[in-house]
């Protein structure tokens, strides 16, 4: 018994030797790298003359394996960690001719973990449109006032040319803008009459305020905004490139600013005061600079801003070497005022200010030494 068990014994350890010296120990413990923290490629994103991409959507795929996608839109470079492998990333953006690249990561040497990240550019090339015709914008403006103008500027392009839709019409409310280019696209309509007739109730200055409507429409698509008291307003909105490259005004981006904005809680309007009677400047000479000066009622107009207390209220013109108040009442909606001023005014200084409280607005401020001014 003895003899046998001396024997099992020594033919374990000999088995054993055996299988550690042929490395078969298959219970040995296997190093696994970790390779999401790590870049494997870093990709720059230009175009053909180097300036860096925005918004570029990428999709690629390791060692023949399926495709994937960044979860966001890469602007500049993107970055990927997949580890080792051959790369195969594929690029697009409206506008720009779809590419692709592939970009081989080694493996890291030996015992390491470390990824040797690969960097490399991208050239994005602008697609070409195939229309030979340009498209168009269609703007249209809806508002109180048959005075609208619309001025469009692009950058790059400046001043654009805008086509009445309606070529008999007085007062043009539907224009078509041409679309060349991607561009930065900036529409100013002024004189939109988003502000009423001036109300006063209880001595406290008020206005009915008009709604106003911007509507753009392009390729059977439209954008409408609306805007409340404003008397002008300046849209900004991008023209960029679809996916075969024609020019597309991107409604998502329109951003509109008006003037004045009554929803800011500042007073609106703008204080101010104007002449509402003819004036001409001569000089000395003129025949009805030869006449004896007659007192004449000289005719103005003042904004006053929202929430204004009549009281507080003085319009003045500056005679006889001081300002003397003019005589002010609210008709039709509107701040008249009136003054007796001498006609022909020669050599005399000439201005007129409207005051609210501690706020001043001057109309106009000249010396005239050697001017005569007639008022008609």
């Amino acid at each position: 018994m003895r003899r046998t068990f001396w024997f099992g014994l020594i033919t374990s350890i000999l088995l054993a030797g055996l299988a550690a010296a042929c490395g078969g120990d298959e219970m040995a413990d296997t190093a696994v790298c970790d390779y999401t923290t790590q870049t494997a490629v870093t990709l720059d994103l230009r175009d053909e003359n180097g300036n860096p991409q925005r918004l570029v959507r990428v999709r690629y795929r390791v060692d023949d394996g399926p495709w994937q996608e960044l979860p966001e839109s890469v602007n500049e470079t993107a970055v990927l960690r997949d580890g080792p492998g051959t790369y195969q990333i594929h690029v697009e953006k409206p506008g720009y001719a779809p590419n692709e690249i592939t970009v081989v990561v080694p493996a890291p040497e030996g015992d390491s973990c470390d990824v040797a990240a690969e960097a490399a550019t991208l050239p994005m090339s602008l697609a070409v449109c195939p229309n030979t015709e340009p498209t168009f914008l269609e703007i249209e403006i809806v508002s109180a006032s048959e005075e609208a103008a619309v001025t469009a500027v692009a950058q790059p392009g400046g001043t654009q040319p805008l086509t009445c839709a309606d070529e008999t019409a007085t007062n043009c409310s539907l224009y078509t803008l041409p679309l060349t280019r991607a561009a930065k696209l900036r529409l100013t309509v002024e004189d939109l009459g988003g502000i009423g007739p001036m109300q006063v109730e209880n001595g406290i200055v008020g206005y009915a305020l008009n709604d106003s409507q911007l509507i753009l429409r392009q390729n059977g698509l439209s954008h409408s905004h609306t805007v409340s008291g404003a008397n002008s307003l300046n849209a900004a909105l991008d023209v960029t490139l679809d996916e075969v490259g024609c020019p597309l005004a991107d409604f998502r981006t329109l951003d509109v600013q008006v003037e004045p904005d009554v929803t800011s809680g500042d007073p609106y309007p703008t204080l101010r005061v104007f002449q509402l009677s003819n004036l001409t400047m001569t000089d000395l000479g003129a025949a009805g600079c030869q006449n004896i000066p007659q007192l004449y009622p000289v005719r103005f107009q003042a904004e006053l801003p929202n929430g204004t207390r009549l009281d507080d209220v003085s319009v003045q013109t500056f005679t006889a070497g001081e300002w003397q108040p003019a005589e002010c009442e609210v008709g039709n909606g509107r701040y008249l005022c009136t003054a007796a001023l001498p006609n022909p005014l020669i050599r005399q200084p000439y201005a007129y200010k409207i005051v609210v409280g501690d706020e001043e607005y001057t109309g106009t401020s000249l010396p005239f030494d050697t001017l005569c001014l007639i008022f008609d």
